[in-house]
């Protein structure tokens, strides 16, 4: 089970839709990560809003920075999103089938 903590920290990713649109912009077009100037020409946003969106997401572990030489690249790493996405459904499904309250618990039995 993951902690509250990382749960939290993998669904902040994506909290802001900025940082949805880059998630989205990365997962269709891997290659616009190859560069920084490319990110910022397909976002359109400015170098500083998008630097600190791509820390944000690289701090929450959903994207990953290299080096190639001068240029700096970004990719996704989607597997603690994954992963809390699936503990998200888990927890979900437990909660749909447990009764309300002690009303409901009697008319289920």
């Amino acid at each position: 089970m993951m902690s509250n903590e990382v749960l939290t920290r993998n669904f902040k990713a994506l909290s802001h839709p900025r940082r949805a649109m880059i998630f989205r912009l990365l997962a269709k077009s891997p290659e616009a990560g190859d560069s920084l100037d490319r990110l910022l020409q397909a976002t359109r946003l400015r170098y500083s809003s998008l630097v600190h969106h791509l820390r944000e997401m690289e701090r929450c572990g959903l994207v990953r920075r290299h080096r190639r030489g001068p240029e700096v690249a970004y990719r996704l790493v989607p597997g603690d999103l994954s992963a809390a996405l699936g503990e998200a459904v888990d927890i979900t499904q437990v909660a749909r089938h447990r009764p309300r309250n002690a009303a409901q618990a009697a008319q289920a039995a």
